[in-house]
């Protein structure tokens, strides 16, 4: 099934340089990883209108699984945009989805997808997706 048109959040500030290369010179997959927490921290910080709050409450939001797909080669000097969806936004969980766009390439180098809960530190079990964060997913989340 075809996916239709949805809002994406872009970041657009990631630069390869040499420190994000492998001893072949293509950046090395660790990478997307790292930068896949810049991205969702990004939006967050730019699309939930109280972020703040939500970090000095007992909600915590944590990373319950992630994978990435490789689909090519970004080098030294190439930009990459990271384009950002979220899905299957439920209770107390959700799934967001990176694709990094080699902009030199034009076409997507790589895939992550990871599923974030939330947790109330203080009782320690999962907990509602805080309803600042949960208006601000909605929002990108990828219509079928």
């Amino acid at each position: 099934m075809e996916k239709t048109k949805s809002n994406v959040f872009i970041y657009d500030k990631f630069e390869v340089f040499f420190k994000h290369t492998d001893y072949y010179g293509y950046v090395h997959p660790y990478n997307f990883f790292e930068w896949t927490s810049y991205v969702r921290e990004a939006f967050f910080s730019q699309m939930c209108g109280n972020f703040r709050s939500v970090l000095d409450s007992p909600i915590k939001m944590m990373t319950a699984k992630i994978h990435a797909e490789l689909r090519g080669n970004s080098r030294f000097g190439d930009s990459i945009e990271a384009r950002f969806t979220t899905s299957r936004i439920k209770k107390v969980s959700l799934d967001v989805t990176i694709r990094f766009f080699n902009k030199r390439l034009e076409r997507i180098v790589c895939e992550t997808n990871h599923t974030l809960v939330f947790v109330d530190s203080a009782t320690q079990k999962f907990t509602n997706i805080p309803g600042e964060i949960r208006d601000a997913v909605v929002k990108y989340e990828e219509l079928t």
